[in-house]
């Protein structure tokens, strides 16, 4: 073990310095911070290595190695690893694939010492309950050993179904979610972070939380209604909440809800452009709506009236169909979805939140044969392209639901999906159970600062939660009496 220290010091290290430096726009942002503990005390916004409580930040002229910049007292490496220690292996093997810093095609996924961490811990989880590391300390190498137990194990091959370590972390994260919701009933002031937080709750029904998620629901029924204001993210409000709230009256019938989904369905037709879309702003704002119509949105405004209609609500079935229309202009051949209004001819693609989102809406309108050739279309191409699932644009943890919901329209998408990115599951886990907003490198640091645990643990739980497919944004499979194309590479 001493030789792997010393080759990971000393060779590794060595062959990074030749790495050709990146541009600064694809610097990480370590020296974002948040005000929210435990993670306000590590003084940035660095990468969380598993459940051994090590923050760490890795480096352009280092890309095989972890530059530790934190270790939480009382974790399993508390007393073992230190404030700059270099960690260069793990597992009885060295980092050898160099972390590609940036953002886009060719960089997406995190091959590299993120990787190979998760891999190894995962491994450690399971059969030794000790992880071993060989670190550098004022470059002096060192192996030394991290106990992480066995409480876990690995995920199971088709996780998160008939998965040991899904449940226990369910039975985890559902309760640490339920116990920081706020007295108003929400959690954040961010309302995605509401929505998957009461999502969740609801998807794994425990009748402990039943009180939660109807204050949760009627918070967000107070806090939309049928008058434009042109606030900053009242299209983010009036999609999300709707769709939280459909899903609430499917799940338990309460007759109020249905009138605050006729309400938001009354501002929905509102805020509706002329080009069939919705932007950060509804339509008609004095002097202008910023963007303009975006995807993402449309795509949120389109579930939620599909969702109404299941609740019997009356949409509006021309509406329904020019946001259909409009995302089908902003889709490529190969299923990806982009940002705006247009780009079927652009054979590229990026990051899939926006993509998963349109394959969720089509899939949720199955007897439609056009609505359903274009919800495989899009989930397929997210499987062929799984490596962008933390990389999302704007807020990943936004996009790594809508991702992972809108492969479930294709089991082999949602497959390669998960199997491509349990490293990041692993490495997010925190020893309280928690699970930790990873940097990512696109760079909004939005979701981090406001909550940088209750952000990735309602997403973590939300994605696991498909498990038992309780929601009906769940219960999607596109994949019978199709004729929709595969992707290529």
């Amino acid at each position: 073990m001493a030789f792997l220290a010393s080759f990971a010091a000393t060779n590794l290290s060595t062959a990074s310095r030749s790495a050709p430096s990146p541009t600064p726009i694809d610097q990480p942002k370590w020296n974002v911070k948040t005000t929210v503990g435990p993670d306000a005390d590590t003084g940035g916004w660095f990468l969380n290595l598993g459940r051994t409580g090590i923050r760490a930040k890795i480096l352009p002229e280092f890309p095989t190695e972890f530059l530790v910049t934190y270790v939480f007292p009382d974790s399993p490496a508390a007393g073992v690893i230190r404030s700059g220690d270099r960690i260069a292996g793990a597992g009885g093997r060295p980092f050898e694939t160099p972390h590609v810093f940036g953002y886009g095609v060719g960089k997406f996924g995190y091959d590299g010492p993120m990787r190979d961490l998760a891999t190894a811990m995962e491994r450690a989880e399971a059969k030794l309950g000790r992880l071993s590391l060989a670190i550098v300390r004022e470059d002096r190498p060192l192996d030394v050993e991290v106990e992480v137990g066995f409480n876990y194990g690995a995920y199971a091959p088709g996780f998160p179904n008939d998965c040991d370590k899904t449940d226990r972390i369910l039975r985890e994260t559902i309760p640490w979610i339920a116990e920081r919701q706020r007295t108003d009933g929400l959690w954040s002031d961010r309302p995605h972070l509401n929505a998957f937080a009461m999502l969740a709750l609801l998807a794994n029904d425990r009748p402990v939380d039943r009180d939660a998620i109807e204050r949760a629901a009627r918070a967000m029924a107070a806090d939309t209604d049928d008058s434009i204001e042109y606030q900053g993210l009242d299209c983010w409000k009036h999609t999300l909440y709707g769709i939280c709230l459909a899903e609430y009256h499917l799940a338990t019938k309460a007759p109020w809800a249905l009138d605050e989904l006729r309400e938001i369905d009354r501002w929905l037709r509102a805020a509706q452009m002329e080009n069939g879309g919705w932007g950060h702003r509804p339509a008609n704002r004095p002097g202008g709506n910023g963007y303009g119509a975006i995807n993402i949105l449309t795509m949120q405004a389109k579930i939620a009236w599909a969702l109404m209609r299941e609740c019997g609500v009356e949409i509006d079935e021309d509406r329904f169909r020019r946001a259909h229309d409009f995302v089908v202009r902003g889709t490529g051949d190969n299923g990806y979805v982009w940002y705006a209004d247009g780009g079927r001819d652009n054979p590229g693609y990026a990051d899939m939140g926006r993509t998963g989102a349109a394959a969720l809406a089509h899939a949720l309108t199955p007897d439609e044969p056009a609505y359903r050739d274009y919800a495989l279309l899009t989930a397929r191409c997210i499987g062929e392209h799984p490596d962008t699932f933390s990389d999302t644009h704007g807020s990943p943890i936004l996009g790594m639901v809508w991702t992972a919901f809108g492969a479930a329209a294709d089991p082999e998408a949602l497959r390669a999906l998960l199997d491509e990115n349990r490293w990041w599951f692993s490495l997010a886990h925190c020893p309280d159970g928690s699970f930790y907003y990873q940097m990512n490198r696109d760079n909004n640091p939005q979701d981090y600062t406001a909550a940088p645990r209750l952000s990735a643990t309602a997403a973590t739980a939300l994605i696991l939660s498909l498990r038992d497919r309780r929601l009906r944004m769940m219960n999607v499979d596109a994949t019978e009496d199709s004729t929709a194309p595969r992707t290529g590479r």
